[in-house]
């Protein structure tokens, strides 16, 4: 199956731009990536998620629908296989700048395989990243095979997306900054809505504000919506003109290397009824309360409880989960939640570092929609409300 030999390239010349994060950093991760793999008894870890990748190497584009891995043993640095055109990402403007590149014609499976033969002997334990959108079941099958035949053990094992719920310091800055430029973007969103605007200048104004601002691509684009479209979930912009009345809603997010903090706002043009002030109420005490729960220790599924009893005094259900983790971000996701939602059966405890979208929100039949939340930090006390804009319904 292997066409050819594929060798590891070296980058040896400084890095194009400044890297995101310390070298202190990546080693930090590194180890303590290493150290689950002592536990999980593997001697090679293979990662193939955008997130994990950028996560352990710095390796950043946004080209990943094609395979890419990155290996890691428990001697050397982080050995990626990426594309051959793509490969750049990693030998000019990455930590570990060691790359395996594979041509179109080549079977990248064949790439991974081939540096498995070189950094591992036969007997060694091989564990396999077994929750990633970009290896089809096919070439994980395909992988696992070569690897059994060739006399190597394997497990699956997802460590780096449970490493990542705990943000380091140099983590929580970047998440501070996006959030200042959701905060920013979301002005500029509500400064351009008004009656007679089209849904399409607001979001080039939410997209103007976000780049100008040193904002990246984030997972998710912008949601705009407006009028009859709030009862649409994840909905982006439409051309649809504002009316009288409308209701609106803007959910955005600000994105630094590649961290989010995600901030949704929803308001009225004209005064809004009171049955939308009453949904916005439910909104705004369940994020206090939840705020005001969330601590080290505690159960996630506790506090999706909070949320639940705090909207049943409004005679609302809750149909959704309560929040998410949020972090490193590729599309088609800005979310950690397939790592961490809270939800009423996640009984997990929260722990120091870890940072959460709240999205207390409503859906009213096909009439209505609305979410008010916050991206927050569980610190050694309690919670951080990370993105700072005033709750109450905006009005233009």
């Amino acid at each position: 199956m292997i066409a050819r030999n594929f060798e590891v390239q070296k980058g040896t010349e400084a890095t194009i731009s400044k890297l995101p994060f310390s070298n202190e950093e990546y080693e930090r991760r590194l180890e303590a990536l290493r150290r689950e793999m002592r536990t999980a008894g593997a001697d090679v870890f293979i990662s193939f998620g955008p997130e994990n990748i950028f996560y352990l190497t710095g390796h950043d584009t946004p080209a990943y629908q094609y395979v890419q891995a990155c290996v890691v043993t428990m001697d050397a640095t982080p050995i990626n296989v990426i594309r051959h055109i793509d490969a750049s990402n990693t030998l000019y403007n990455s930590w570990s700048k060691l790359a395996v590149g594979y041509q179109d014609e080549d079977e990248p499976i064949s790439a991974i395989f081939a540096l498995v033969q070189q950094v591992a002997k036969p007997d060694a334990t091989i564990g396999l990243e077994d929750e990633a959108f970009f290896v089809s079941p096919k070439r994980y099958a395909m992988l696992t095979g070569l690897l059994q035949g060739a006399g190597y053990k394997t497990t699956a094992t997802n460590p780096v997306g449970t490493l990542r719920l705990t943000k380091s310091a140099e983590e929580i800055s970047c998440i501070r900054r996006a959030a200042r430029i959701s905060e920013k973007a979301m002005a500029a969103a509500i400064g351009a809505a008004g009656e007679g605007v089209n849904e399409n200048f607001i979001a080039a104004e939410v997209w103007r504000v976000l780049v100008g601002n040193g904002g990246e691509f984030p997972g998710l684009p912008p949601f705009v919506t407006s009028g009859p479209r709030m009862c649409l979930a994840h909905a982006t912009w439409s051309g649809r003109q504002l009316q009288a009345g409308d209701s609106l809603g803007f959910e955005i997010p600000g994105v630094v290397n590649r961290y989010v903090a995600p901030i949704y706002r929803c308001g009225t043009i004209g005064k809004p009824n009171a049955g939308f002030e009453k949904l916005a109420e439910a909104c705004i005490t369940s994020l206090e309360v939840l705020t005001a729960s969330i601590k080290p220790g505690a159960v996630a599924a506790d506090i999706h409880q909070v949320h639940v009893d705090n909207f049943s005094r409004y005679k609302l259900i809750v149909d959704h989960r309560t929040g998410y983790s949020v972090g490193v971000n590729y599309a088609p996701d800005w979310g950690e939640g397939n790592e961490l939602s809270i939800t009423r059966t996640e009984r997990r405890e929260l722990k120091p570092g870890m940072v959460f979208h709240l999205v207390p929100g409503v859906f009213i039949d096909d009439r209505t929609h609305i979410t008010i939340s916050e991206t927050v930090l569980v610190t050694e006390t309690g919670c951080e409300v990370i993105t700072q804009y005033p709750r109450p319904l905006f009005i233009v």
